[in-house]
């Protein structure tokens, strides 16, 4: 017990302080809300918040949480997450960050709601039901993530726009 107590220590250690869980702030305002739907099938609702209640640029403290209306398998968040993630980085650079997410992202149930944060200094952290799963520190994943829904050219335009506060 004590090797596990002095291992959990070191760990505590020389762990960067974005990769401790922090607790989720209660005092963000929403941006904006929208729904994605597939035919008939809703697949989930998405709501991003930040202190101002609108959306100036692409920084943290920002918010972005997923209530999910269907069952979806880890497998399949990481499928549809590679097709949607772009920009200019390297196939390396973006299997790394889905290895990763592959190894904190549990399967999501009906009901269930995962949030990803993005605290004041671009670190991004992972939430299911309110408790801590994970974190990828990168700024540049938070923000290749986070243009998943919000980039000018995201596969889902008018639910972009409505989780950017620009259509109600």
């Amino acid at each position: 017990m004590l090797k596990l107590n002095r291992w959990l220590l070191i760990v505590l250690l020389i762990a960067p302080p974005s990769a401790v869980a922090r607790p989720l702030p209660q005092d963000l305002l929403t941006v904006g809300q929208a729904e994605l739907s597939f035919l008939f099938f809703r697949i989930y609702t998405a709501e991003l918040l930040n202190p101002f209640g609108e959306l100036q640029r692409l920084q943290g403290p920002l918010l972005l949480r997923l209530t999910f209306h269907r069952d979806i398998s880890n497998t399949r968040l990481l499928k549809e997450t590679r097709k949607r993630l772009a920009g200019e980085m390297s196939s390396k650079k973006r299997d790394d960050w889905l290895n990763h997410l592959g190894v904190i992202w549990p399967n999501v149930e009906k009901g269930e709601q995962m949030v990803f944060f993005m605290d004041q200094d671009g670190h991004g952290h992972f939430y299911l039901q309110g408790q801590h799963i994970g974190s990828l520190p990168e700024k540049d994943f938070s923000h290749a993530f986070l243009n998943i829904w919000l980039g000018d050219d995201s596969d889902y335009p008018k639910l972009t726009r409505k989780l950017r506060g620009e259509l109600k």
